[in-house]
């Protein structure tokens, strides 16, 4: 198979296999073969920029990570109330996963071997970073990181087992929208008591 060198890049090679992971579901039935075809090489080309598959699956989670942070951060420059700020982004995260569910499993559920590249590796702490930021920030710098992360943690943990439910069809509820309602509405009730049980301790 000949191809145009100038038709294939790490970018290219990225964005063709976020693609085929959300229209198939996850990494699964994705390899180096079926990459190659939808860019229009032959898969050895793709050794010019990876040294193996897993190399790409790292690099393709750092991107969808960055997807998601801007995504979460949609409008939340526009929202002036601290509290609202983090409903909003937790309410983003939520539509994020459930509207790519082929991503939300290369984040959080299928395994990739070998190990991420430094860079990868950096963005895959910026999500919770930046969320445990936010929460300090909504205390008013009371809580500290330490705190932060816990209650980060327990929230984080809740929203991830519901999506792996909605997701994996394990959810009893009839809709994507009644499935948002109740994990949005149990995510601010749960947060408000983590927060309340933290000012009983002050």
């Amino acid at each position: 198979m000949q191809t145009n060198r100038k038709n294939v890049s790490k970018e290219i090679i990225i964005e063709t296999t976020l693609r085929l992971i959300e229209e198939k579901g996850g990494i699964k039935d994705v390899n180096l073969r079926e990459i190659a075809k939808n860019i229009g090489c032959a898969h050895t080309n793709l050794y010019n920029y990876f040294n193996s598959l897993d190399e790409i699956f790292w690099e393709a989670l750092g991107q969808v990570l960055l997807k998601m942070i801007d995504y979460v951060d949609v409008n939340l420059a526009y929202e002036t109330d601290p509290e609202e700020k983090l409903y909003l982004a937790l309410s983003n995260i939520i539509d994020f996963s459930m509207d790519h569910p082929g991503w939300y499993r290369l984040i959080w559920l299928e395994a990739i071997d070998g190990t991420p590249s430094s860079e990868v590796n950096e963005i895959l702490h910026l999500p919770t970073r930046g969320f445990n930021a936010m929460l300090i920030k909504l205390s008013n710098n009371k809580l500290s990181e330490e705190r932060a992360n816990l209650i980060g943690d327990i929230l984080m943990t809740y929203l991830h087992g519901e999506l792996c439910k909605w997701i994996n069809n394990r959810s009893f509820k009839n809709s994507s929208s009644e499935t948002k309602m109740s994990v949005f509405s149990n995510l601010k009730y749960l947060y408000k008591l983590l927060i309340q049980r933290e000012e009983d301790k002050a």
